[in-house]
């Protein structure tokens, strides 16, 4: 198993059974913040880019970027239509292959239902009311769809969170929508329903981690995180089911500045989000860290790795809930998906 990092320098390939050298490094594309994996295909990839200057990247001529031989070469797949757009969301449907779904800055929605070949805007997400009311903090305040994620029981069931717009179910893959935001927090990081119950979903916010009972009718913040600015979310199912997150003590303009960086903690639930407690370091003990875990995601064997800002890849174990370093000093890494040894 190999994985395949999206990083503020471009793609790069490492082993992590091989004390995380990078086996590849490509610049092209040239700043990858988000990624998805073809469902019958595991190395066929896509990888969206953007301009984050905060974070230490560049955007270069291509947005969307499509790889089918595991990421060692990528070829650009960027919608006529949002030549001008930034990917700041990236979803393959779990039931079909060469569906994705691309969300862009200015909150636009484009699917493919041939592996990226063609694109069609979802109109209905552009015609939402209150589509003008939503904004993005930092000048020139453009809100992008930040998370797209699909009922994993019902597939034509998936929900859009934009930041800073809230989230949007849509009940036929795209083609309607429907505001899901009563009591949300509208600056809408991700989005995850919870694999063994459809009506439960969560949501991280810069304002906390939120949770529906209902399907998105209604929400409530969870209690319980020491840290307000969460981002990366995995919600496990099975005999141990939990749920992760990682939370850092303010957003991402404070962490360059502040002596203690992110001041970052991962979290655990055992029972549905009801209680988290902090992971622990190689020493028993939480320690906040410099760099913000920015993606959560399993490999082939079901361990839990993790994405940082600080350049470096970690894994969560679940029996002893600590927390190990696999590879370290890369650029910042903001998403990676697992992909099969030749």
């Amino acid at each position: 198993m190999r994985i395949c990092l999206g990083t503020a320098k471009g793609i790069i390939l490492l082993d992590p059974e091989r004390g995380g050298t990078p086996l590849m490094v490509l610049a092209d594309p040239v700043s990858v913040w988000c990624m998805a994996q073809d469902c019958e295909q595991p190395g066929t990839l896509y990888a969206g880019s953007v301009h984050n200057i905060q974070a230490g990247s560049a955007r270069g001529k291509t947005s969307l970027a499509r790889s089918n031989d595991a990421g060692r070469s990528w070829q650009d797949i960027t919608p006529r239509g949002a030549r001008d757009e930034e990917v700041w969301a990236l979803a393959a449907a779990p039931d079909l292959s060469d569906q994705v779904f691309v969300g862009t800055s200015h909150a636009r929605l484009f699917r493919s239902d041939d592996g990226g070949r063609s694109f069609h805007e979802c109109s209905a997400f552009v015609k939402l009311p209150g589509r003008d009311r939503w904004s993005f903090a930092p000048p020139p305040r453009i809100p992008h769809v930040r998370s797209i994620a699909f009922d994993p029981l019902r597939p034509d069931t998936m929900y859009v969170g934009v930041e800073e717009g809230g989230i949007f179910r849509s009940r036929d893959r795209g083609a309607s929508f429907e505001p899901a935001n009563h009591n949300l927090c509208p600056d809408v990081h991700c989005v995850t329903v919870d694999p063994e119950n459809r009506e439960r979903i969560y949501a991280t916010t810069g304002r906390g981690l939120y949770c529906s009972r209902n399907g998105g009718a209604s929400w409530r913040g969870v209690k319980g995180l020491s840290r307000s600015y969460t981002i990366p979310l995995v919600v496990r199912g099975g005999s141990e089911p939990a749920v992760y997150t990682a939370a850092a003590a303010g957003p991402p303009p404070t962490w360059s500045i502040g002596a203690l960086g992110a001041d970052a903690l991962m979290f655990r639930s055992a029972d549905h989000g009801e209680n988290f407690h902090p992971l622990v370091a190689g020493d028993g003990l939480p320690s906040a860290t410099r760099g913000m875990v920015m993606r959560l995601r399993e490999d082939f064997s079901g361990s839990l790795l993790g994405a940082m800002s600080d350049g470096s890849l970690i894994r969560i174990n679940d029996g002893t809930e600590e927390i190990a370093t696999i590879a370290e000093k890369l650029p910042p890494v903001y998403d990676f998906v697992a992909v099969p040894d030749d």
